[in-house]
């Protein structure tokens, strides 16, 4: 063991009237564990909620979405649906039809999207499919209650809970004739399944149909509103749907993509990491000020200890190096503490999830997702601003007269 080791870990035990010191060091190891384990749990929550929130909405929408700039509908879709995939980055395409509808039970009336899809093709682009329930719900037409038959369709969990409609139940959709100004276009579904995507949003408003069925709901005659791609990087979605728009020219097409749709959530989920870490640096502050009083009391206390220990040959390098061990220490001590502390809290909140109200947060239940970067991250920064907290505390006893601080013993 070094001297100065040896001398810093004695002055940190509690003896004597330095009980009191003792219980400001343990306030101190105490805000550096709190600061750290808020920062842990507090970023765990939002990687968690950044995490969930982007894999359900490409989930559930595409990577790129492909429309008429003048919102006329695409016409032959095969043809143009061929060319999109020939485009390099391009995995897979799929129509789909888009419409806004009033849906009303026996019991209650809901105003909804009705989206036609290509069931076989949406599986390949999103999750949708693979979300319905029960597994072999269909779009087909069947008979209904009354002995008509008309087409299938799929509700969203919380849209089929408003309707107060279960599987077997006739729905009808109506659709205002807005251009012609006549009477609205009706037309009866029978509810074949639900789905569940996890996002409120889509769950409380979204009914999917075969593209034949909506096209005759919606009156489009053969066009589909627009073409889902998936792409193979989700991150450059940007970049191949400029791409895409550059080799097909006909019909010309407009792409949006996934990052454009969402950019103001993922902002605001950016913005609220970065209150994270500014909580934390404040935290921490509060903690550093707790270290560098504590480092400020010994050396009072220990004035004609050290400088004894000069006047013996001790250099002003080894007095210094003795406070900021001492400052060290009780930073590695409250991060270590800390991060044990949070990486337990986030495994429990984990494991047992919260519910969340989902007209609010898009999710139902609070996620957690630990990324090691920012144990290394928040580590770094709590050593760096403890060992800053100790900087004066040690220059001051660096800077002791030996004699001055012995005269009087």
């Amino acid at each position: 063991m070094s001297f100065e080791w040896f001398v810093a870990s004695r002055y940190l035990r509690a003896k004597g009237r330095s009980k009191f010191r003792s219980l400001i060091t343990l306030l101190a190891v105490g805000g550096v564990a709190l600061g750290v384990a808020a920062s842990i749990i507090v970023l765990g929550v939002m990687n968690g909620f950044s995490k969930e929130v982007r894999s359900r909405i490409v989930g559930t929408n595409a990577h790129v979405v492909l429309l008429d700039p003048e919102e006329r509908g695409i016409a032959d879709v095969e043809d143009v649906r061929l060319e999109v995939e020939k485009v390099e980055g391009v995995v897979a395409t799929a129509p789909f039809i888009f419409g806004k509808v009033l849906l009303s039970s026996d019991r209650e009336s809901e105003g909804a999207v009705l989206r036609g899809v290509d069931r076989d093709a949406e599986s390949r682009v999103t999750d949708v499919p693979g979300r319905i329930h029960p597994t072999d719900a269909t779009f087909e037409s069947r008979e209904t209650s009354e002995g008509d038959v008309a087409p299938g369709i799929v509700l969203g969990k919380d849209l089929a809970a408003r309707l107060r409609t279960l599987v077997g139940d006739t729905i009808v959709a109506t659709v205002p004739n807005v251009r012609k100004r006549g009477l609205p276009r009706m037309r009866t579904f029978v509810v074949t399944g639900v789905f569940e995507s996890g996002i409120y949003e889509y769950d409380s408003s979204l009914g999917l149909t075969s593209l034949e069925a909506s096209r005759n709901a919606l009156g489009i005659g053969d066009t589909v509103t627009g073409i889902l791609v998936r792409v193979d990087d989700m991150d450059r979605a940007p970049e191949i749907g400029r791409r895409i728009m550059e080799e097909v020219h006909t019909p010309p097409l407009w792409a949006n993509d996934w990052i454009r749709q969402n950019r103001q959530l993922f902002f605001w989920m950016r913005m609220e990491k970065m209150i994270g870490y500014l909580i934390f640096t404040i935290i921490l502050t509060v903690a550093a000020f707790l270290i560098s009083s504590t480092l400020i009391m010994i050396v009072l206390e220990k004035t004609k200890e050290i400088g004894i220990l000069m006047s013996l040959g001790a250099a002003r390098r080894g007095v210094q190096s003795v406070f900021l061990l001492e400052g060290i220490a009780i930073g590695g001590f409250g991060t270590a503490l800390g991060c044990l502390v949070g990486w337990l809290a986030c495994m429990g909140l984990d494991r047992y999830r919260v519910t969340l109200p989902g007209d609010v947060y898009f999710i139902e239940t609070l996620p957690v997702n630990i990324w090691w970067g920012d144990f290394a991250i928040i580590s770094s920064l709590s050593l760096m601003i403890c060992l800053l907290s100790a900087l004066y505390p040690s220059w001051r006893a660096s800077r002791l007269v030996p004699v001055e601080a012995i005269r009087y013993e």
